[in-house]
């Protein structure tokens, strides 16, 4: 797993990009969080990094 800070949320459309600890950006989507999460700008949360269509991509999301 890796750790990152959530740099950016749209709660609206229920997506959003994590900056990880590594540097990279990664995309995720409503769907790859962890249920009972609340997800919002600037908490640090742990997730699994894989490479989908869009590129660097998170799943298991969830706040540390």
């Amino acid at each position: 797993m890796e750790t990152g800070t959530v740099k950016k949320w749209q709660h609206d459309s229920g997506w959003g990009f994590i900056e990880g600890d590594d540097g990279n950006d990664y995309f995720f989507n409503i769907a790859n969080v962890r249920k009972g999460q609340k997800i919002r700008i600037g908490i640090t949360v742990k997730f699994d990094p894989f490479e989908g269509q869009r590129g660097s991509e998170a799943e298991n999301v969830s706040i540390v």
